[in-house]
């Protein structure tokens, strides 16, 4: 049985700058590069730094000491768009904010057991993050997901994110309607980014 990935707590540095998009806003990624190149740029930052602004929540997060992030995806491509936008997002935060993410593999959740274990994370996060590739809709496992831990969420402000695959490669307009009203119902902001095309 593969078990979810563990990746944290790490420190998070300090933001860069500003420029970034409103929330509900499909927004894209920074252009694909090695990646140890993506962090060192200032583009991102500057993107995040005016993104998260704009939240509601924003200036919590700016205070916090702990950040919770938890995170689906459907394979290692959309696994590493989530962990590139935490980075970054580290990067924006109190440069002694502990932050702990948590990666489910949308395949996991086809297990009850490990189902109920994603979503009482998720509940309890301050992001929760879709990362996918374009549909039209989510499996029923994912469906599944959501409805438990919305179930399980309190009042705590939290933010879903959604990060789907370049425009050029289709689009999810039905997928994210979904995910807004999933933000409404949670009571939560919602967000959504596009990866950008690669440069030829």
């Amino acid at each position: 049985m593969i078990l979810p990935e563990r990746c944290g707590p790490f420190p998070a540095t300090a933001a860069s700058g500003p420029a970034c998009f409103s929330p509900g806003q499909q927004i894209p990624l920074d252009p694909p590069v090695s990646s140890s190149r993506r962090f060192g740029a200032k583009a991102p930052f500057l993107f995040m730094d005016t993104t998260l602004s704009r939240l509601r929540v924003w200036p919590l997060w700016q205070k916090s000491k702990r950040f919770a992030v938890s995170a689906v995806h459907e394979d290692s491509v959309t696994g590493a768009r989530a962990d590139e936008f935490c980075l970054t997002l580290s990067k924006c935060l109190n440069r002694d904010c502990k932050i702990t993410k948590e990666l489910w593999l949308l395949t996991e959740l086809r297990t009850s057991q490990l189902r109920t274990i994603a979503a009482k994370e998720a509940a309890a996060a301050d992001l929760v993050i879709v990362s996918v590739h374009h549909a039209e809709t989510l499996p029923n496992e994912v469906k599944s997901w959501i409805d438990l831990w919305l179930k399980q969420r309190g009042s705590h402000p939290a933010v879903l994110l959604a990060l789907f695959d370049p425009l050029y490669l289709g689009t999810s307009s039905s997928l994210q309607t979904h995910l807004r009203e999933v933000a409404q119902r949670g009571n939560m902001e919602f967000l959504a980014r596009s990866e950008e095309k690669p440069e030829d």
